[in-house]
């Protein structure tokens, strides 16, 4: 089952205490802090109406250092939400800071 909004996804993070926004926040708050970007839609439609609008997020978890108690957290509740998820780890050199992107899709309608 897929999740019905992108709110269930942040609703993960948010009730892990980790505050989200989408693309970015005006006054970057200390880490660990989450941003959601929009990557794609793959619309479903016909005579000429979309139906309905997959979307492909990249939730990226930015941390000072990896914490994995709280991803397992999250993980958790996006598997509680029914959102399915894929991630990947990297590093951010600007800001000195671990991240971890949840790949997800949802339905925006």
């Amino acid at each position: 089952m897929m999740a019905e909004l992108l709110s269930d996804a942040i609703a993960a993070f948010k009730s892990n205490g980790v505050p989200v926004a989408h693309v970015r926040f005006h006054d970057t708050p200390e880490p660990p802090y989450a941003e959601a970007y929009l990557n794609e839609t793959r619309n479903f439609g016909s005579d000429n109406r979309t139906h309905k609008a997959l979307a492909s997020y990249d939730i990226v978890l930015h941390a000072i250092d990896r914490d994995l108690a709280l991803e397992g957290r999250i993980e958790a509740a996006l598997d509680a939400a029914y959102v399915g998820w894929d991630k990947k780890g990297g590093y951010r050199g600007d800001a000195d800071l671990v991240t971890t992107t949840y790949m997800i899709e949802v339905y925006e309608r």
